[in-house]
């Protein structure tokens, strides 16, 4: 993400742990290598996971988080697939903005 001169431009999410610019040089390798997979995900995608983990597990997640679940609606999987997520931070701190965005 960056402006027409190549300068870094601000990332807008509904998550505040994802509203930065994050990409370096090791995310740049590991595209240019192939060895990763960079993904765009909505605030609606992440947040209706958010929702469908809530309920599915009890679990809040934090939204970003819910960005990485919103993969599985994009992504092919075999049958002897195994994914792993890291259910990092937590979603009571995130509770106001789904209240809001589902109008709960």
């Amino acid at each position: 993400m960056q402006t027409q001169d190549g300068q870094i431009t601000e990332p807008y999410s509904i998550s505040a742990g994802l509203d930065y610019p994050g990409v370096g040089p090791m995310h740049a390798n590991l595209y240019k290598s192939g060895r990763g997979k960079f993904i765009s995900i909505e605030d609606k995608e992440a947040m209706e996971w958010g929702l469908i983990l809530s309920r599915m597990e009890g679990i809040i997640p934090a939204i970003e988080t819910s960005h990485a679940f919103a993969v599985l609606d994009k992504m092919k999987f075999k049958k002897n697939d195994v994914i792993v997520f890291n259910c990092s931070g937590r979603g009571d701190k995130d509770l106001d903005t789904y209240i809001d965005y589902f109008k709960l």
